[in-house]
């Protein structure tokens, strides 16, 4: 598959951003955390009734007026410390494809993914732009919109509201369903005391990138129902459809990371949590932010530990603990800086020493990511770009109700174990075709 960009855009708010929001102050969450983008795919199929040039007129007017409500993302990061709302705009790039979008689906991959988005997850834009956006034409007249939003401002659930608004202004002119974008994080979490030329947080390319594998896995609904059965237990009677699928994937990569090492040191999975309804005052469901914190659950050496039952629990508690001791020491505490630091320096000692093997989970599930219409229908699949780093593992819902997609990342000798663990394979399908009833027609 070849992508050519043909054209790329600058597409500025509808409307100026008045003066008095013209510095927008980052919080602490925002400031603590990494530059990097957040990247989605959406893929649509062909609509007879609109023509690409269309859908490119609609797509390039629609962002500009939703611009104007997310305008933020219309402007330049300043240091960590602050957006300039100068109206800059956001890129926009329109790119041609070579085949049509059945090729794409019989064998989705993590490096077709790469080809559309608008830039790499951890490209130098990061230190500057906040949004940019790529809409990618298959022979067949069907669709992709490939978006890449900077965590500086936008964690997962920020980015479906984007998108989610952006489709509503596309098709039925304003974002009335939607509600209006809250700027509010800084209420809950004020800035830090950094300089104007204090560095954010920058992550680094992996060193043995190629010898990281990104591999997809589908658990259907009914596959799910029978891993929470089979997770359940006394301490924990009815695990999540996350709890159950993150932990048979820790426990299926903490075999084969034990296996190719030849040790079994102790295993940490460290998962990403939204803080939006887990402060008092809640956040509203419309806040922007970087509002994501992770809680970090820990299995020792010996079998017993490695048991689904036992890891479910694991995870369980550990989020307990987060909720009841973590973020109650974090609102409204003059010290939270040094907390957060200090729970980011331990976690960073702790890979740096090597004497752990370190997961990092994050779940962009229940976010109603298929619902983003823009007016040619809802997305035949929503894909995952994932940031080519080991041990990296992300979860989305599938298009049909009740389903996980799971995008695990290992190095090359643990992913060839990995795919094939019996226990896995049980519950899971490896890189299954994206098959719809539509399909003779992308």
């Amino acid at each position: 598959m070849r992508v050519d960009v043909v054209s790329r855009d600058i597409i500025k708010p509808s409307s100026p951003t008045p003066n008095h929001l013209k510095k927008f102050k980052l919080s602490l969450l925002e400031q603590l955390g990494p530059t990097i983008f957040g990247p989605m795919v959406f893929f649509y199929s062909a609509n007879n009734s609109i023509k690409p040039t269309e859908q490119l007129q609609m797509l390039k007017k629609s962002l500009s007026e939703t611009l104007t409500h997310f305008y933020p993302l219309a402007g330049r990061l300043k240091g960590n410390i602050s957006i300039d709302c100068n109206d800059s705009g956001a890129d926009f790039l329109e790119a041609r494809v070579n085949s049509p979008l059945s090729n794409l689906l019989l064998e989705p991959s993590s490096d077709s993914l790469q080809q559309l988005i608008p830039t790499s997850v951890d490209s130098i834009e990061t230190r500057t732009r906040l949004l940019l956006a790529q809409a990618s034409f298959f022979e067949c007249g069907s669709m992709s919109i490939g978006v890449c939003i900077s965590h500086k401002l936008a964690d997962a659930t920020s980015i479906g509201l984007f998108m989610k608004s952006w489709a509503a202004i596309s098709s039925r002119g304003s974002i009335k369903t939607i509600g209006a974008p809250v700027f509010d994080t800084v209420k809950i979490f004020p800035p830090g005391n950094f300089s104007e030329t204090s560095p954010a947080p920058v992550v680094e390319p992996e060193i043995m990138m190629n010898q990281t594998l990104s591999k997809r896995f589908i658990f259907d609904s009914s596959s799910i129902q029978a891993l929470q059965a089979k997770a359940s237990s006394f301490e924990v009677n009815q695990p999540t459809r996350v709890e159950a699928v993150s932990a048979l994937i820790w426990k299926s990569a903490m075999k084969a990371t034990r296996t190719v090492s030849g040790t079994s040191k102790p295993s940490i999975l460290a998962n990403s949590v939204s803080l939006r309804s887990r402060v008092s005052p809640p956040f509203t469901k419309n806040s922007i932010g970087n509002l994501v914190s992770y809680f970090a659950a820990k299995a020792e050496e010996g079998i017993n530990q490695t048991k689904l039952q036992t890891l479910v629990s694991k995870i369980r508690k550990a989020k307990q603990r987060f909720r009841d001791i973590h973020i109650p020491k974090l609102v409204g505490n003059p010290n939270a800086t040094e907390i957060i630091c200090s729970y980011q320096k331990e976690a960073g000692d702790m890979i740096a020493s090597g004497d752990f093997d370190f997961y990092i989970f994050s779940s962009a599930c229940r976010f109603g990511l298929y619902e983003t219409d823009f007016g040619w229908g809802k997305p035949v699949w929503v894909g995952f770009p994932s940031v080519r780093q080991k041990n990296i593992v992300t979860l989305l819902d599938t298009k049909e109700a009740g389903g996980i997609e799971a995008w695990v990342n290992l190095n090359e000798q643990e992913m060839n174990l990995f795919e094939q663990d019996r226990e896995l394979l049980q519950f899971a399908s490896l890189n299954p075709s994206v098959i719809q009833p539509f399909l003779h027609v992308l």
